[in-house]
């Protein structure tokens, strides 16, 4: 695989850096281009979720076109992993950072950050687009509305005592450890990202619930969630829970609520 550079493009306001890079994309970009907003007026997350994007985050997609036939769901994980890696580094110690499945990052408890994996048609051959967001200097007013969700919201202005951090500099450092990291799981497979993102999961071992859950099994919601013991993810990404009989279940989808 030949080394893949960056290309940043920057832009102070756009609707969702996803849409705009999925156009750069059509008309003819390079892999590797990375569009970064100051702001975004339409920013996406998980489950069609808005991604509010205030001034203070760092906004950005990445785009993979020579992408092998695999899961855009890993792509999912290895950019959740990187980011808590990426999250850590700027963090003074002892601040508690990692993931929560399946791509949240969280600072303390509370989330900072999320990844938006899309794949996109081009020509004969697959394309990804890696959105990422990640509440840097976002100010504690602009995240009060998201305190009562599960895990709450956090900055890592926030969470490192109110200290400032450059963006450029987090964005450099998270491209750099990604495409460390990429070359990797094409060349070792899913093992190595199973190994890397259970490395960086802060719930393995804990009692966990999960709600609107769909087990590889049946893919019907369960509204009502389930509770378990959090084991780790199988070889489809899936989180594997097991119940106080020591059954074990693997579930695609859901959001984890609670964790004791």
């Amino acid at each position: 695989m030949s080394v893949v550079v960056p290309h940043i493009i920057k832009f102070d306001s756009v609707d969702s850096t996803n849409a705009l890079l999925k156009e750069l994309a059509q008309k003819g970009a390079n892999e590797g281009t990375v569009v970064v907003a100051t702001t975004q007026h339409a920013g996406r997350g998980r489950g069609g979720r808005i991604w509010h994007s205030p001034e203070g985050g760092l906004y950005f997609s990445l785009l993979l076109k020579s992408y092998p036939n695999r899961r855009p769901t890993d792509m999912a994980l290895l950019a959740g992993a990187v980011m808590a890696q990426t999250v850590k580094h700027f963090c003074p110690q002892p601040c508690l950072v990692g993931v929560k499945w399946p791509n949240d990052c969280l600072l303390e408890g509370k989330k900072v950050g999320g990844v938006l994996c899309e794949a996109i048609d081009h020509g004969d051959s697959a394309a990804l687009i890696i959105g990422v967001g990640i509440n840097i200097n976002t100010p504690l007013s602009e995240l009060e509305p998201f305190m009562g969700r599960p895990f709450g919201a956090t900055s890592l202005r926030e969470g490192c005592g109110g200290k400032c951090f450059e963006l450029e500099s987090i964005l450099e450092r998270f491209l750099k450890v990604f495409f460390e990291h990429y070359p990797k799981y094409l060349e070792e497979g899913f093992l190595f990202l199973q190994t890397l993102w259970e490395r960086e999961c802060l719930f393995i071992g804990k009692n966990v619930e999960l709600r609107n859950t769909g087990t590889t099994e049946e893919s019907k919601d369960n509204a009502g969630g389930v509770r378990g013991t959090f084991l780790g993810i199988d070889e489809q990404g899936a989180i594997v829970l097991s119940d106080s009989c020591g059954n074990r279940r693997s579930y695609v989808t859901g959001e984890m609520t609670c964790c004791w």
